[in-house]
């Protein structure tokens, strides 16, 4: 029961820290550009929480392509930077996400995000087990 409570707190804690820096304006010249995929920005353990970790990725989805639906073995929390994405997740309906809109995906929660018709960028900050695979294919 601790642990739950501190993986919450951390969570929440790293969540609203986040949400501070996302507030600001991009870098003058706009963002560096990157190819489709999930490009890990940070990875590492949280000493206030021993076995958790947290990885920050920015993900990039091509216009009307959709990421193989998959689950992850944490939270992930998911703060749109730029274009349009359709949250497709399974027993939900389908969400549409536009710049500045935040979102958490649950623990085993199966989707496979679909890039809006310029393609959509993301913010994506996923708090799990340290040593568990950052997704696990989903059918």
């Amino acid at each position: 029961m601790k642990s739950s409570f501190a993986v919450g707190l951390v969570t929440g804690l790293a969540a609203g820290a986040a949400a501070g820096w996302f507030a600001k304006p991009p870098p003058a010249g706009g963002l560096p550009e990157r190819a489709p995929g999930s490009h890990a920005m940070l990875e590492t353990g949280l000493e206030s929480a021993p076995g958790v970790s947290v990885i920050i990725s920015d993900v990039v989805i091509p216009a009307g392509k959709s990421v193989p639906k998959h689950a992850h073995p944490g939270e992930e929390f998911v703060y749109l930077i730029e274009g349009e994405a359709v949250h497709v997740e399974d027993g939900a309906d389908d969400r549409i996400l536009r710049p500045g809109d935040a979102m958490v995906i649950r623990q085993g929660r199966a989707h496979a995000p679909r890039g809006g018709p310029q393609g959509a960028r993301a913010v994506v900050f996923r708090v799990h087990p340290t040593g568990e695979p950052e997704r696990t294919p989903a059918d």
